[in-house]
Parts: C-alpha cells; structure tokens; sequence
C-alpha cells in the first residue's frame, strides 16, 4: 500500500513538471481570518520553544572540612599568596611558658606535643619575624587576608589546605591563650610570630600576631544552566 501511493506521489511530481501551463495561475487572496490564525499558531509555537545556553562545567570551591581522627606529621607548608615554602620541625615549650621557635630563622616549628594539623582541636605553628640581616620566614605573614589557603604536607606527598578566617595583632600579654591553643570542635590551624617594634632591652618584639584558620576541601558544585 505505502509503495503504490509512493508511486503515486512521483508521478503526480512528473506530470507536474510537464504541465502546459507557461505562466502560473495568478495568486489567490487568503482571507484574513486565516492570515490571523496562522499567526496565532506561529506566535504560540515561539512561545513553547525554550533555548537552553551551551552546559556549564561544575565548579570548584573550598567548603568547611570534618576533623580527621588522625592528623598529619607536617614536613613542609606553602603559603602560595604570599610565595611562602618551608620546612616544618617540631618544637616544645620554653621554660617561661611560651612556645619555642625553631633555631633556624627559615625553618616554620609545630608545637608538638600538641594536636596535629587535620585533627579537632588547634594545631598551632610558630616562625621568626626577622632576625639581624633582615626579614625571616614568617616576616609576610602579616599580609595574609581571609580566604588565603595554607597547605600542609607530609613526606607520603599527602596535603591540608587551611583557609584563612582572621589575621589579628595583639599586645604580648594580652594575646587568647585559650582561643590559640585551647579546645575546639573543628579543626584550626593558628600561626603565631611577632610583630610591632622591637625592644632591644627585653629583646623581643611589643606584639604578636596570629592567623586564624580552618581546615577545607575542594567540592564540586554544580552551576545554573543559562536559559
């Protein structure tokens, strides 16, 4: 059945294209009703179609990470806003009860020990402002703004990233022991070096300064399709 009225369809195209007929018949007025109609039909198909835009990837961002039961032994921290990169040894308490800084003005000390990076609680980590030739590894730390990362790495190659919440100076006695090195339910990483003038009698600078920050990971989100 379908391939009879094929058969029929190209005939009826043939004898069509032979037709006497030298000049098209002239063209027949359409009413305005149907003029009307088909633009109604028309106007409510443009209305059904919906252009969606090109997919958009999901994006990266860093969110708040849980504690890890166990934390990490760090061996090195990177500061890349800041262009930091050392070595990280760990350090205790000195006799006066203030926390010890590694001997070497590079070197970054981990107080240990203490909670380790990852874990709950406030892993803490001190460095020189300076020295006699000029600025020490934790001189710049003044300039870290909230939102800059801190990685921490281990020998295995495994890494933290910390973002910063605060950079706040405070005068030496009057620095939150508690909220430094106390308890806390998420995992922190605070950074503590001098800042302010520096006292040639007592040998030791008018301020310290700490950074605040949390530990997070990168998750993906998914972004709204244009439309």
């Amino acid at each position: 059945m379908k391939s009879t009225l094929l058969k029929l369809l190209l005939v009826g195209l043939v004898l069509t294209g032979c037709s006497q007929v030298t000049q098209p018949p002239p063209p027949q007025p359409v009413p305005e009703q149907q003029v009307m109609q088909t633009q109604e039909i028309e106007q409510e198909q443009k209305q059904k179609v919906v252009v969606y835009g090109p997919a958009v990837p999901p994006k990266k961002k860093m969110v708040p990470a849980p504690p890890l039961i166990d934390g990490l032994n760090p061996k090195s921290i990177e500061i890349p806003s800041i262009d930091l990169h050392a070595v990280v040894e760990p350090v205790g308490v000195l006799a006066n009860g203030q926390m010890d800084v590694p001997k070497s003005f590079d070197h970054v000390g981990i107080l240990s020990p203490w909670t380790k990076p990852g874990m709950k609680g406030n892993a803490v980590m001190a460095g020189h402002f300076d020295h006699y030739t000029g600025p020490a590894i934790f001189y710049n730390l003044r300039k870290l703004q909230a939102g800059d990362h801190i990685k921490i790495l281990e020998e295995t190659g495994k890494h933290l990233t910390f973002e910063v919440k605060r950079v706040l100076s405070y005068k030496n006695d009057e620095a939150p022991i508690e909220e430094i090195f106390g308890t806390t339910d998420k995992a922190h990483l605070n950074l503590i070096t001098c800042a302010g003038k520096f006292n040639k009698k007592k040998q030791e600078h008018a301020r310290r300064l700490v950074v605040f920050s949390e530990l997070v990971q990168e998750e993906y989100v998914e972004m709204e399709k244009a439309q």
